[in-house]
């Protein structure tokens, strides 16, 4: 795997360098053909996102700042570590992050979902006027139509997308699911893009237009 280290203030030593490349890694710099980037910050995580979105991000934080590692989480990325970990356990997660981004196509960045324009790059949903979508919001769009046709439950959305143990509380998840009609339906309470499955979660339109 090609991996981007854009990581500033030596919080990346070159030992665990070496380890990403003894477990057959490819280190590499200013390019913007990779598999996998390192990251110091939320922002850079967030901006990556918008540009790349299929790409795996792990934000590399500064020793103990759990803040830095939840807003990481929050702006998109999918995993966020600081230098206290042991190597073998970030070479594990580095892996980890990669195989799940292989293994998940992206959907495309303009959506037609019945008469919603939805721009994942610009972040913004337009029907007759211009909406713009948190980066919380675009996550959300982004887990749902790459399943389109499938229902996603709560626990998954939690997971996935807040980063966050399956077993917390799914209020959340219904929150974001209603802004988020709101921002998308012609009528949010008979919602056609996002549909509610009883007792199991949700679901995204198969089809667009």
């Amino acid at each position: 795997m090609r991996i981007l280290v854009d990581v500033a203030n030596g919080r990346l030593s070159a030992e665990v360098i070496a380890a990403l490349e003894r477990a057959g890694h490819t280190i590499v710099r200013g390019t913007r053909d990779f598999d996998l980037a390192l990251v110091g910050s939320a922002e850079a995580a967030a901006t990556l996102r918008r540009d790349k979105p299929a790409t795996a991000i792990i934000v590399v934080t500064k020793l103990g700042d759990v803040p830095a590692r939840v807003r990481a989480l929050e702006a998109g990325a999918d995993d966020a570590f600081d230098p206290g970990f042991a190597m073998s356990q970030m070479v594990a997660r580095v892996g980890a992050a990669g195989r799940r981004a292989a293994m998940t196509p992206p959907p495309p960045e303009r959506i037609v979902a019945d008469g919603c324009t939805i721009d994942l790059t610009a972040s913004t949903a337009t029907r007759g006027v211009s909406i713009e979508l948190t980066t919380r919001e675009v996550e959300i769009i982004r887990w749902l139509a790459t399943r389109a046709g499938q229902v996603v439950s709560r626990a998954e959305l939690l997971q996935h997308v807040w980063r966050v143990a399956a077993g917390s509380n799914t209020r959340a998840v219904d929150v974001a699911i209603s802004e988020l009609r709101a921002k998308l339906e012609r009528d949010p309470t008979a919602p056609e893009i996002i549909t509610s499955v009883r007792g199991a979660g949700y679901r995204w339109i198969l089809t667009n237009g």
